[in-house]
């Protein structure tokens, strides 16, 4: 998927349910003049994957804002779809909060109850969601950018040829290798704790032209959000996480 040049982008890294400061985020995005990006995982793990996921169908309404699939909608999808054979997986993944939520059914419930009946009323009381999460796109170009979830195969001759699992899941064969696309690359997924080697530092990282955003908010980092203009990297914002969070 290409994205205009005319307008600047305002990108956000993984959100994880955590509402609040993804309302602080949104304040430093210029509506009129950037279109609004967000890089996927926007559920599981935190407190109000519900609420985030209503704004965000807001925003794509009423602005245009574009999702990314990550791998936690992946992971919601594949339940939706099979929930016997992918329950297991997107509970361990912290999926039992965002069925929590979304059904406001208790957790422990939730774990020792029929996978199948969840599903079933997932669907009934949000219809469109399935079809939403299989709609999301693997990654954008804009200008001289490349924005994905988590990586790409940079071993290909064309980086497109990425698997749609490697879009959303590769982590240290895209980190280590050389950047050959001529383009800069913003990524999420991978904590920049880890990135960084030091748990104390959630910061963004950069590498060989390659900007990894995902600070870690719901493990007590920070969420990360970057204005660009097709060529720059314009601004880099910060939310910390909420206190009592």
């Amino acid at each position: 998927m290409k994205l205009n040049s005319d307008k600047g982008v305002f990108v956000i890294g993984d959100i994880h349910g955590m509402y609040d400061e993804f309302e602080e985020m949104l304040s430093y995005w210029n509506r009129s003049k950037e279109q609004l990006v967000l890089i996927g995982d926007l559920m599981d793990r935190g407190y109000d994957s519900r609420q985030v996921l209503e704004k965000v169908w807001f925003l794509e309404k009423e602005y245009q804002a574009i999702v990314i699939r990550g791998n936690h909608e992946s992971m919601l999808l594949n339940f939706l779809r099979s929930p016997y054979n992918f329950f297991n997986h997107y509970v361990i993944n912290g999926g039992v909060t965002t069925l929590s939520q979304l059904l406001t059914i208790n957790e422990e419930e939730i774990r020792r109850s029929d996978s199948r009946r969840y599903a079933r009323l997932i669907k009934q009381r949000y219809p469109k969601l399935e079809s939403w999460l299989r709609s999301l796109p693997y990654y954008i170009e804009y200008g001289n950018f490349i924005i994905v979830h988590a990586g790409i195969d940079l071993s290909l001759n064309d980086w497109r040829d990425t698997s749609d699992h490697d879009f959303m899941w590769l982590r240290d064969r895209f980190h280590h290798a050389e950047n050959t696309t001529g383009k800069q690359i913003i990524f999420g997924h991978t904590p920049t704790m880890v990135l960084n080697q030091n748990f104390n530092n959630s910061k963004v990282w950069r590498y060989d032209r390659k900007w990894g955003i995902d600070g870690g908010l719901v493990f007590g980092g920070q969420l990360h959000g970057l204005s660009l203009s097709p060529n720059a990297v314009r601004d880099i914002h910060s939310v910390k996480i909420m206190e009592g969070r």
